[in-house]
């Protein structure tokens, strides 16, 4: 699980750094289908499986600001 968190980090770290928004609504919706299926693959509960899919998007989101963040770091040296 811990290792599903930090590619998923990194996954919205590189797509804010590399992407625009039209290719994070991609990777949340791909994402929203993995964690469904996940959790339907480990029988969770739907309190539990709500927390994942919700957790899984806001991991996502917040490491996509994160690289939008860097990416205007680096862009400031480039004139």
């Amino acid at each position: 699980m811990k290792i599903g968190a930090v590619i998923v980090a990194l996954l919205g770290f590189a797509a804010g750094f590399v992407f625009r928004l039209s290719f994070l609504i991609a990777v949340l919706v791909f994402l929203l289908f993995v964690s469904i299926g996940y959790s339907i693959a480990h029988h969770c509960g739907i309190l539990s499986a709500t927390l994942t899919v919700v957790g899984v998007q806001v991991l996502a989101q917040v490491s996509f600001f994160l690289g939008l963040v860097a990416r205007s770091i680096a862009g400031r040296g480039r004139t």
